[in-house]
């Protein structure tokens, strides 16, 4: 795994940022971390790289305890965060030769192609760029040394969409290669390019799959009885339950196949005049599982 915590937890003051986390991320993934603000995602990407260190449990960042990074280890390493701060002063074209000289394995001819892809004019200074000028900066310095692993924090909030579709459309031309941890509330705009995906919850991970797999067992499920829904316990793996007389919605999320669904379905609530089960995006996902979350507390 590129990367790998156990029970990693950190506290401030009274309030425990991340919870007993475990999470593991192999090599080559794109791995989405979801979540809510405040569910903790900074915190834990902070701690990989060793800017935080965790009151207990351990992370492993390319094999290395987060704790013990060296030099050598960073420049295996690429993190970008919203507020991550950049030398206003210098062009573009001086801060892409500063950042040259720091990473022998620094690749300029991917270099040239993400500055022209990107469109970042060499003469302006950076205090000078647009937000999203800016962000496709930092994007382009983190991949031209082609790390083994790119951590990004909330690269594309508030971003257009069109400087979304360019940050994401550079960060993907490395996928396969560069093994990357990504955290964004726009969970619409990374799907296309995600591999993997991880839950965070108030601290804790509340689930992480593939999401091939993730989506092959959530629906969205709407149903007609043929008389009011009976009385009946319901299977665990049934989300969000809205009942109105005959009509019942609701996520399932161990989907198998729609005649074991109806089966299950009858069995549970009667019989069934209609039933739909229709499959979900990693958007719909997210706020269903978030819905969820809430109506448990």
């Amino acid at each position: 795994m590129i990367i790998e915590t156990r029970s990693l937890t950190k506290k401030f003051w009274r309030h425990d940022a991340v919870r007993g986390l475990s999470l593991a991320v192999p090599e080559g993934a794109v791995c989405a971390l979801v979540g809510a603000n405040g569910a903790g995602k900074t915190t834990l990407m902070r701690m990989l790289v060793n800017i935080l260190k965790p009151d207990s449990g351990s992370a492993q960042v390319l094999g290395v305890d987060s704790r013990h990074l060296a030099p050598a280890d960073f420049l295996r390493i690429g993190y970008v965060s919203e507020n991550q701060e950049l030398p206003d002063r210098l062009s573009v074209a001086h801060y892409f030769d500063y950042l040259r000289a720091l990473y022998p394995g620094w690749d300029a001819a991917f270099e040239r192609e993400l500055r022209a892809g990107f469109e970042l004019p060499p003469a302006r200074p950076l205090g000078k760029l647009s937000r999203g000028t800016r962000m496709k900066v930092k994007i382009a310095g983190a991949l031209s040394f082609r790390p083994k692993l790119l951590i990004l924090d909330e690269p594309l909030s508030g971003l257009d969409p069109l400087v979304r579709d360019e940050v994401m459309s550079g960060m993907l031309s490395q996928a396969g290669e560069t093994t990357i941890l990504i955290s964004s509330h726009e969970i619409a705009e990374i799907e296309g390019g995600t591999t993997h995906v991880a839950f965070m919850v108030r601290g804790r991970l509340l689930l992480q799959e593939p999401v091939e797999s993730l989506c092959a067992r959530y629906r969205d499920v709407n149903v007609t009885l043929e008389a009011p829904a009976m009385d009946q316990s319901l299977p665990p793996s049934w989300m969000n339950v809205h009942r109105e007389g005959p009509m019942v919605s609701f996520t399932e999320t161990a989907f198998v196949d729609d005649r074991a669904l109806r089966e299950l379905v009858e069995a549970r609530l009667g019989r069934c005049h209609y039933l739909e089960a229709s499959a979900m995006s990693l958007l719909e996902i997210s706020k269903a599982t978030m819905r969820a979350t809430r109506e448990a507390e």
